[in-house]
């Protein structure tokens, strides 16, 4: 964005991006905690944030016997793999599989996180995309190297989802074997895992330039304009 306030605690209509994210995730019913990675030095202010807003505390269940994940903070590293890896290393033993998801696209759906994890528990490994539209192209230096097929592009979102064992042993080879990567599923296949696409949204956007971000009020004012009418 250009600031120095990254980009999750950038407010829409007075609220943090990340607040509506946290609230997209409690439209579900089957996270029992949320593990949140916060840049570096941000742990006090990210917490009392969220306390203003109520998301602390046990996993409860509320008033329509939904339970509410239980919330807590762990500081992540220089680049956003070494994030995950370190929220990796705090998970309980119990947790059998994982869903991990960008603080920045907040109007994820709840049918988008619910068909992740369903396809996930199926499959291992799966993750929300949505396919090219536009024409793509391999370029160098400004100069096209190849015109790809356009049916087998996918662009990647999140939610991606993976059974516990399956996104551990990933994470951990790539730090042995040195692996980078952009997101979370092309550690995964490296290992040979298959992983299943399952349908995104156009909406599911990740908020990372300002036209993102006029984009993004403008689609919470028309969604609350559509709902109170």
């Amino acid at each position: 964005m250009g600031g120095e306030n990254p980009k999750q605690f950038i407010e829409i209509s007075g609220t943090p991006i990340l607040v509506y994210t946290l609230g997209a995730l409690l439209q579900t019913d089957f996270l029992d905690q949320v593990i949140l990675v916060v840049p570096g030095g941000g742990l006090e202010k990210t917490e009392k944030m969220l306390h203003g807003f109520g998301f602390f505390g046990p996993s409860v269940k509320d008033q329509n016997d939904v339970i509410r994940p239980h919330f807590s903070l762990v500081e992540g590293g220089e680049e956003r793999q070494a994030s995950v890896f370190n929220a990796l290393e705090v998970l309980p033993p119990a947790c059998s599989y994982v869903m991990i998801h960008d603080g920045v696209r907040p109007f994820v759906s709840s049918r988008l996180l619910t068909e992740t994890w369903k396809a996930a528990l199926a499959n291992g490994a799966a993750i929300a995309a949505v396919p090219a539209t536009d024409t793509v192209k391999r370029v160098r230096d400004r100069k096209v190297q190849a015109t790809l097929e356009r049916e087998e592009i996918w662009l990647v979102q999140t939610p991606q989802v993976f059974r516990t064992d399956v996104i551990v042993e990933a994470y951990r080879a790539a730090k042995e074997l040195g692996w980078s990567a952009t997101d979370d599923a092309s550690l995964v296949e490296r290992t040979g895992h298959p992983v299943t696409i399952v349908p995104g949204e156009r909406t599911n956007i990740k908020i990372t330039t300002p036209e993102d971000l006029r984009w993004a009020e403008w689609f919470i004012q028309e969604s609350a304009t559509l709902t109170a009418g």
